[in-house]
């Protein structure tokens, strides 16, 4: 689950970064902006998931 909530948060500081025009450069005149905020959005959602269900393992009792 840590592993899964790591990958999904550098997921995610990628995808700003990309949207912040930090990385990457446009491609035939196009801009990669709303594709950076799309995979922020999809590394969020991920890392919501991993951290829920980690929520889900403690509060049942049971170890990873």
């Amino acid at each position: 689950m840590i592993v899964g909530m790591i990958t999904s948060a550098a997921f995610a500081v990628f995808g700003l970064l990309i949207a912040l025009g930090r990385i990457g450069h446009p491609i035939d005149d196009q801009a990669v902006g709303p594709y950076g905020w799309s995979i922020l959005t999809i590394g969020a959602a991920l890392f919501v998931l991993f951290a829920f269900r980690m929520y889900l393992r403690t509060r049942e009792g049971t170890s990873a």
